[in-house]
């Protein structure tokens, strides 16, 4: 567990060994996040729930891992649910964490899977005692919490579309072996991306149009920016999508080209030893009487006539410019 209350002028941080030590902070007067890093410990989360007066179906929504982003007004505290996004494996894969956030009067509770988070630059910016984290209620640092889960999705977008971008060129210059299957990597990223995007925009559609008073109005205009920001990032990953299907085309045809450069190339090959296989067949006959088997220069002027017929051939289709 971490604990941070904050205020205008007042910002403690604390991690609280159990539930005894977060009950001060509900009697003061200063807001606190209270950040739970794991979700499994069934005593703790019956604690909390008992303390801060959790619906029994809010906490089974919050142990329940994998829900679907979603938002769930319970008059005195919001639920809200979504899925955290990062990067890992050096770049390669996206891990997917559930984050369950609740939103009381004076407090904001998150619960993860694990300890790892994306809200270093909130900590950062609770650190500001001028900025608005300090200043504005809790319903804008939830705004900032979620914003910055999307923000996270802006930048998993922006790899996908370089990894795009890097995959094209080399198809395109052939410098670099690329497989069918890295292609359909980045579109499953880009549908992992869109499952979640789609429902959190839903969330915070109907959290605009919420009527709850823990909902102040001096923060509908920081939920559109980030609603907006949902509908661009749903826009471009539809326009990914459709680059993922140009690159597939180009990745075929560019296989399909290869193909037939081998094609032509066994087949110029087969040509020229067409009329070579010709004469060899006609010399190779056992017949008893042919002349030029008892020549002197029969052997010699054979492989002239061969050579000769390659050459004519070689320029012959130059001249075609077949190759």
């Amino acid at each position: 567990m971490e604990i941070i209350a904050f205020g205008e002028h007042f910002l403690q941080k604390q991690i609280p060994k159990d539930i005894e030590e977060i009950k001060p902070f509900l009697t003061g007067d200063h807001k606190f996040w209270l950040n739970i890093t794991d979700t499994r410990d069934a005593q703790l989360m019956s604690e909390l729930a008992e303390l801060f007066d959790i619906h029994p179906m809010a906490v089974n929504d919050i142990r329940e891992n994998r829900q679907r982003p979603k938002i769930e007004d319970y008059n005195h505290f919001i639920l809200i649910v979504v899925q955290m996004l990062y990067s890992n494996n050096h770049g390669l894969d996206i891990e997917s964490e559930q984050v369950s956030i609740i939103l009381g009067k004076n407090y904001v509770i998150t619960f993860q899977e694990t300890p790892f988070d994306i809200f270093d630059q909130i900590r950062i910016r609770l650190e500001n005692p001028n900025g608005r984290m300090r200043k504005l209620g809790t319903d804008y640092f939830v705004y900032a919490l979620i914003d910055a889960i999307v923000d996270e999705y802006y930048a998993l977008l922006e790899k996908i579309t370089l990894r795009i971008e890097m995959l094209e060129d080399s198809i395109v210059s052939r410098d670099k072996q690329v497989k069918l299957s890295e292609i359909y990597h980045q579109r499953k990223y880009i549908q992992q991306i869109k499952k979640v995007i789609w429902p959190t925009r839903e969330l915070l559609s109907v959290w605009r149009k919420s009527e709850n008073p823990l909902i102040k109005k001096r923060t509908s205009p920081f939920i559109n920016d980030v609603y907006e920001q949902t509908v661009e990032v749903m826009e471009n990953l539809e326009m990914q999508r459709e680059s993922i299907t140009t690159l597939v085309e180009i990745f075929m045809t560019d296989i399909s080209l290869k193909q037939n450069e081998v094609m032509k190339t066994l087949t110029i090959i087969a040509t020229i030893f067409i009329p070579l296989t010709f004469l060899a067949g006609v010399y190779g006959m056992n017949f008893e009487f042919m002349p030029e088997l008892s020549w002197k220069y029969g052997y010699w002027l054979t492989w002239l006539v061969f050579i000769g017929i390659s050459i004519m051939m070689v320029f012959y289709f130059k001249r075609k410019k077949w190759f």
